[in-house]
């Protein structure tokens, strides 16, 4: 049995959750932020490449997440 690829809650950028998986790819789900917290860990089937958003809001959660 395989085990889970971990999918850790790095923030939240206009009401979108920020997550990052280990192999360091990026992340949202947009969800309230109530919900979720900074370290929590989110099933893959939730989640949705930042690649789909429009390039100006991927650099701008990138920007609030400090990467370069």
């Amino acid at each position: 049995m395989q085990a889970e690829i971990e999918n850790e809650v790095i923030g939240y950028v206009a009401g979108k959750a920020i997550i990052r998986d280990e192999d360091g790819r990026w992340f949202f789900l947009e969800i309230p932020e109530a919900l979720v917290f900074p370290g929590e860990q989110i099933q893959s089937t939730d989640l949705t490449p930042l690649e789909v958003l429009p390039e100006i809001e991927q650099k701008l959660v990138l920007a609030e997440m400090e990467v370069k």
